[in-house]
C-alpha cells in the first residue's frame, strides 16, 4: 500500500506545510538519510577532540577486526584507512548491501528470505570480509558502501563508550526535541508497528526484524517533523560548528547524476538533473533508497522532507521534490 509524508518549511516566507496519507506525525523508516546523523556525530567527536578525521581507524578496533576488509591485489591497507575515507565512501571497502557476494546470492536479493532475522552490524561486516574484496587502495576511488558506514557506527560506540542508540538519544534526539525518532531495532521506544508501510518487491516489510541491518547506515525511524528539526539545527550551528559543517560540505564525488557526495551528506544540483532547472537552488542533506528525502537550502534554510516508502518510487519522489522547490521559488519571486 502506498504511503506519502511531506513537510516543507520556509521561515521567512511563513510556510510550514505538512501532509501525510495517514496520521500527521507518521513515523517511517528513513533509510540512508540516517547516514547524515552518523556523520554529524563523527564531526562532533572531532570537535570534542575524541578523534581526528585523518587518523587511521585501526586504532579504534580490536586487533584483527579489520582483517580482509581492505585487501587489494594481495596487500592489506587497513592501517591506511581513515574516518575521512569512510565518510566520503573512498575507503574502497566493498558494500554488503547491494554489492555482489562471491559464492552466494547478494544480500538485497535474499532480503525476504531473512525478513524475520535480526542482523548485528558485525555479522554484516563479515559478509564483506568473507565474500567480497576491496575495489582499490584507500582514497583512490569512490564506492558507496553500507559496510563502511557500519564501521562508522561501531567506531562511534567505541569513542563515546555507549551504544549507538544512546549516542543519538543523548546528543541529538533529546536536545533537539526529536521525540518521535528512534534507532530501528535498538532504541527502547522503537515500535515497528507504528511505522508507515515500507514496500520491497511488492511486500510491506516495515514491521520485520530484518530492518536492523541499517544500523548506522540509515536505521532511523523518524518523522518529517523531526527531520526538519534536525536539518535546521544542523545548518544553524546548533549541533556542530559552522566550520565542521563546512568540512562536511566538500562535494568531491558523484553519487548519481545531479547528486554529489561530501562527508556523509549529499548535494542536489538541479541544473545537472535537467537543463530547464537552471537557477534552482542546490539542496543539501540525505537520501534513502526507499524514496526518503531530507533536504535544506543552505542559503535560505528552506527545508524539504519527503517519504514515499517504496524503492520503486524514487523517480516519482524526485518529481515531487522539483514541484515543491518550484513552488517555494515562485513564492520567493512573488514576495520581492
Amino acid at each position: 500500500m502506498p504511503t506519502l509524508q511531506v513537510q516543507v518549511t520556509s521561515d521567512d516566507l511563513g510556510i510550514n506545510d505538512h501532509y501525510s496519507s495517514t496520521e500527521l506525525n507518521q513515523k517511517y523508516h528513513s533509510a540512508s538519510v540516517g547516514k547524515v546523523a552518523a556523520a554529524v556525530m563523527v564531526m562532533k567527536a572531532c570537535e570534542n577532540q575524541l578523534m581526528k578525521l585523518d587518523e587511521p581507524i585501526v586504532r579504534f578496533f580490536e586487533p584483527g577486526f579489520l582483517d580482509q576488509l581492505f585487501v587489494y591485489q594481495g596487500k592489506d591497507y587497513q592501517n591506511e584507512v581513515t574516518m575521512y575515507h569512510l565518510l566520503t565512501h573512498t575507503s574502497d571497502i566493498n558494500d554488503y548491501f547491494e554489492g555482489k557476494l562471491k559464492g552466494r546470492k547478494s544480500f538485497l536479493s535474499t532480503l525476504m528470505e531473512h525478513k524475520d532475522d535480526f542482523f548485528e552490524p558485525r555479522e554484516l561486516i563479515d559478509l564483506t570480509r568473507k565474500h567480497q574484496q576491496a575495489i582499490s587502495k584507500p582514497g583512490q576511488k569512490y564506492k558507496y558502501s553500507d559496510t563502511g558506514f557500519l564501521l562508522v557506527g561501531l567506531l562511534l560506540e567505541h569513542i563515546f563508550q555507549m551504544p549507538l542508540h544512546e549516542i543519538y538519544q543523548v546528543h541529538l534526539f533529546t536536545p533537539l526535541k526529536m521525540s518521535d525518532t528512534t534507532l530501528i531495532g535498538y532504541s527502547p521506544k522503537y515500535d515497528a508497528q507504528l511505522m508507515a508501510p515500507l514496500m520491497f518487491k511488492g511486500m510491506d516489510i516495515h514491521s520485520y526484524p530484518v530492518l536492523s541491518f541499517d544500523f548506522s547506515g540509515g536505521g532511523l525511524c523518524t518523522t518529517t517533523q523531526d527531520l526538519t528539526l534536525f536539518l535546521k539545527a544542523l545548518f544553524n550551528g546548533k549541533i556542530i560548528s559552522h566550520d565542521a559543517l563546512k568540512e562536511m560540505q566538500t562535494f568531491k564525488n558523484v553519487f548519481h547524476v545531479g547528486l554529489y557526495y561530501g562527508l556523509g551528506i549529499i548535494e542536489v544540483r538541479f541544473s545537472k538533473l535537467f537543463f530547464l532547472l537552471k537557477g534552482y537552488p542546490n539542496l543539501q542533506g540525505g537520501l534513502g533508497v526507499s524514496a526518503a528525502h531530507a533536504w535544506i537550502d543552505p542559503v535560505t534554510k528552506d527545508t524539504y522532507v519527503i517519504n514515499m516508502g517504496d524503492l520503486k518510487r524514487m523517480g516519482l519522489s524526485f518529481r515531487l521534490l522539483i514541484d515543491l522547490v518550484t513552488y517555494i521559488k515562485r513564492m520567493r519571486e512573488e514576495s520581492k
